[in-house]
């Protein structure tokens, strides 16, 4: 399949999935049906190629401009106990950690891979610190990915389920209208110029999530200055969240399912305790924060930064607390687990 035909495929599965997930009334949508539809068709053996890093790295920067947006002089003033949400996400990182890294090492003879295997901390991180430790890079990713595929799966059902009401699956079309004359101003396209700029420079210098939080914290930053109140374009923000399920979509593989099925006791007991652990560790946040029940769940969430950022603006979540949880759990790992493989290994 030549590569204007697999563009064109891949683009018609991700606007027909979306469809059919938005008449369903299924949570996220514009996330879900793309991941799930191409996932499908890859692991049958489809073949499409992955999407440029450009691409993704964009699709980074719009949800980041989308979330900022939603950063205000206001609301900003709501985030004063995020130090001690920060502490309970830290411990909870560490210990979750180290009970993951015991279970998976009854699976396995090698440490490092027990460890690289149950540190939430990303598919391309987990998998290159693995690389370096000569460790089962195929059961380091697998546990990386089963575990996004859950969280990113499941998460976003039992948060509309806790919450008790529908969340909408589109953005409200009044909405769009009503900041449809204001959205393209010089200030709001300078505003905007500067959030593109500050998620550039945290993605070259590596920064965890660099597209999402430089864009994000550089445009709330700037709204607080200058007191700017507004929505992001919401057609721009669906077109950035089913480009996110498309590239999660395109991550499944035949090998994948394959290295599943040889090791379904462990995973499926992996799955179990992930969600059961970020369930409670959501409500202890919602108990002791009285925030709204979705933003703690996926705040505490240990899916990718981007992905949480993305379901949370799906769902109409406080991206900024989701941010700053999210930020600490990766950091946390980051900084944490090359030191304890050093030590331990």
């Amino acid at each position: 399949m030549n590569l204007i035909a697999q563009v064109g495929m891949i683009i018609g599965l991700a606007l027909v999935s979306y469809w059919v997930f938005t008449m369903l009334h299924l949570p996220a949508p514009a996330i879900l049906g793309p991941m799930v539809l191409i996932g499908a068709c890859q692991i049958l053996g489809a073949g499409l190629h992955e999407l440029p890093m450009s691409m993704i790295n964009g699709f980074q920067i719009i949800i980041g401009l989308s979330g900022g947006a939603k950063i205000n002089h206001k609301n900003v003033r709501n985030i004063k106990n995020i130090w001690k949400v920060s502490l309970v996400i830290a411990v909870y990182t560490l210990a979750s950690t180290a009970v993951f890294t015991f279970l998976i090492r009854s699976f396995t003879n090698d440490f490092a891979t027990a460890l690289f295997s149950a540190a939430p901390g990303g598919i391309t991180e987990m998998t290159v610190m693995a690389l370096s430790y000569d460790s089962e890079v195929a059961i380091v990713s697998t546990f990386q990915f089963v575990r996004l595929i859950v969280i990113v799966s499941l998460i976003p059902v039992i948060a509309k389920y806790v919450k008790g009401k529908h969340i909408p699956s589109e953005i409200d079309g009044s909405q769009v209208l009503t900041v449809a004359k204001s959205d393209y101003t010089l200030r709001r396209i300078l505003i905007y110029v500067a959030g593109i700029t500050g998620g550039v420079i945290l993605l070259a210098v590596g920064f965890p999530g660099g597209g999402v939080i430089g864009a994000m914290l550089t445009v709330g930053f700037v709204n607080v200055l200058l007191c700017e109140e507004y929505k992001f374009p919401g057609k721009v923000m669906k077109f950035a969240l089913i480009g996110v399920g498309v590239t999660i979509g395109l991550e499944f593989s035949p090998a994948m399912i394959q290295k599943i099925q040889e090791m379904m006791l462990p995973i499926a007991g992996y799955s179990l305790i992930v969600v059961l652990g970020n369930l409670m560790v959501g409500w202890f946040i919602r108990y002791t924060t009285h925030w709204d029940t979705i933003t703690c769940i996926l705040g505490s969430a240990p899916g990718g930064l981007s992905q949480m950022l993305v379901v949370g603006e799906e769902m109409e979540a406080d991206m900024l607390k989701i941010s700053i949880m999210q930020l600490v759990r990766v950091l946390t790992i980051i900084l944490s687990i090359p030191i304890i493989a050093a030590l331990l290994t």
